[in-house]
């Protein structure tokens, strides 16, 4: 009895007094130890901070996530497109390369071509000379191909590499075809100008140059400064080289005639025509139709007289017209 007597006298605990109203307008009482109260507030203030640290990092997240996903897929979208740029250059460069090594290889034929058939010692001497003149080839260290996993390296300036080497190979290249060019050229315009084309479709040499008996009277010797070709009547008559032509229309003896003057003192006359189809000053190309067979003049049938003279001096038609052999 003493002893409970004794825990009847202990101060009561502080406590909390909470009055809840009920549904039937009566109110409930709660009485909370300060302690236990304490605790259960520290508990709330826990629960609401952490909900409101949770709201706020889903709030960054909303903000944030969507730029950031929209950032990366558009870096992603851009590597991707500037790798497939880059394979397509890589892939254009190997093909320009392959074309300029299918250039040079028929320019090296084309060369060989030239001096197999142009029987000329110094031009083929010339086109030596321009294939060494200046510039690089595809031998030459400046093209010698160098590479290996250099680290570091990006492919930008692996295509930066190609491109240079490439356009020094165009450019070289271009610079032997115009000398190529340049050369043919030169040789065709003294090639064009040496009467060394037959004047006539076929036909049958009926009288040399030289001496011989008279056609006419049949009787002594006289001098004949051409070839006489005996050809069917009408038949085109050709320039044996390129130039001007200086007479054309009717000279006793030669009846319808044409001469032209070439290049390097040549001069070249067709006589006994039966039409002449240029006139005096007119440029003619060699091979161009400059009249038709007749047999005008002091004839005694269809044929054409060709002359060659060279420096004012008459020469063997045949011995120029042998160089086209």
């Amino acid at each position: 009895m003493q002893e409970e007597a004794k825990r009847d006298d202990r101060p009561a605990e502080p406590s909390f007094v909470l009055m809840i109203p009920g549904r039937d307008g009566r109110h409930r009482v709660v009485t909370l130890a300060r302690r236990r109260a304490w605790a259960l507030a520290a508990a709330c203030i826990a629960v609401v901070g952490l909900l409101a640290g949770t709201a706020g990092y889903l709030g960054w997240q909303y903000f944030h996530s969507p730029v950031d996903r929209a950032g990366y897929e558009e870096y992603v979208a851009h590597k991707k497109e500037q790798d497939a740029r880059l394979q397509s250059l890589l892939a254009d460069n190997e093909k320009m390369l392959r074309d300029m090594s299918e250039i040079h290889t028929l320019e090296t034929k084309l060369r060989r071509a030239v001096i197999r058939n142009g029987g000329n010692h110094d031009f083929s001497d010339s086109l030596d000379k321009a294939d060494g003149q200046g510039g690089a080839s595809p031998s030459d260290p400046a093209y010698a191909g160098k590479g290996g996993p250099i680290a570091g390296t990006g492919m930008l300036d692996v295509v930066a590499a190609q491109d240079k080497n490439l356009q020094a190979q165009i450019h070289d290249q271009k610079r032997k075809l115009n000398q190529l060019l340049s050369i043919l050229e030169n040789r065709y315009d003294a090639g064009s100008s040496l009467p060394d084309l037959w004047p006539t479709e076929g036909g049958t040499v009926s009288s040399y140059y030289g001496s011989r008996v008279n056609p006419m009277s049949g009787i002594g010797q006289d001098w004949h400064p051409g070839l006489d070709i005996a050809v069917d009547y009408g038949a085109p008559v050709y320039a044996s080289a390129a130039g001007t032509v200086d007479t054309a229309g009717w000279v006793s003896g030669y009846g319808r005639y044409v001469r032209i003057q070439h290049d390097h003192g040549y001069t070249t006359a067709y006589g006994h025509m039966s039409g002449i189809a240029v006139a005096p000053g007119q440029r003619v190309r060699k091979g161009e139709i400059i009249g038709f067979v007749g047999s005008t003049g002091y004839s005694t049938g269809p044929h054409l007289h060709f002359e060659v003279q060279v420096d004012g001096h008459t020469v063997d038609p045949l011995y120029m017209l042998g160089k086209a052999n």
